[in-house]
């Protein structure tokens, strides 16, 4: 009775899901350009006059495009799970969900990064958790997913560490820098630079495990075989 009960607790489709999800982050990506509008200036204003406050607005450009990127890369993340994840349950859902929170959050956290405000460690942690908090709730669809059987069959172990370690550059560097900025806010900032050198030599790294892991299994599947063969 239980089963059941709880028979459209998981299913095999997960294209609403996915629909839901993308339709999310667009909207969230569309959100952060909110704080891109210029001021309102008079018609008589000087070359100069526009031309410095163009220079005011480029603070709220930097948030933008550091978040818009940093979303993106989620978002790829986030899509290439889902291509190898063939069914759902009702905690694969949950857990999507927390990821969706933190992309819904990060407009507030961004506007609040390069705002006209006193010297406070406080919007860079913010933004720090909320970014680490979102590539850690992607990895935990990841390594969820695997323990309750819902990847597809062809996922196998090499495949699945080479995927799982897709956003740990992110929120190492996110949550690094949160200590950082109770010392100085300017430097922890800086120190998300990282991400990029990071995210290459990580991102070469786990490539050769995985050529490696994938150049063993078939050299110990041609074994098999010949071995068989010799039967």
């Amino acid at each position: 009775m239980l089963e059941h009960a709880r028979r459209l607790d998981h299913g095999a489709e997960t294209e609403r899901t996915v629909f839901f999800s993308d339709a999310v982050f667009a909207i969230a990506m569309t959100l952060l350009a909110l704080d891109l509008r210029l001021p309102e200036v008079p018609a008589d204003i000087s070359v100069q006059g526009f031309e410095s406050v163009l220079m005011g607005r480029l603070p709220s450009l930097a948030a933008f495009v550091l978040s818009f990127v940093l979303v993106a890369r989620t978002w790829l993340h986030h899509h290439r799970r889902f291509n190898a994840i063939a069914s759902y349950d009702n905690k694969l859902q949950v857990i999507n969900l927390l990821t969706l929170f933190f992309i819904v959050f990060l407009p507030v956290p961004t506007a609040m990064l390069f705002a006209d405000v006193p010297s406070t460690p406080w919007p860079p942690v913010i933004y720090a958790l909320t970014i680490a908090g979102l590539n850690l709730s992607v990895s935990w669809v990841w390594r969820y997913a695997r323990k309750a059987g819902l990847l597809a069959g062809w996922v196998d172990d090499p495949l699945f560490r080479l995927v799982e370690g897709g956003t740990a550059p992110t929120w190492v560097v996110f949550a690094a820098s949160i200590p950082i900025a109770f010392i100085n806010p300017t430097w922890a900032m800086y120190s998300w630079i990282m991400l990029w050198p990071a995210s290459t030599i990580h991102g070469r790294l786990r490539m050769r495990a995985f050529v490696r892991a994938e150049t063993a299994r078939f050299q110990a599947q041609e074994r098999a075989e010949g071995a068989a063969a010799g039967l």
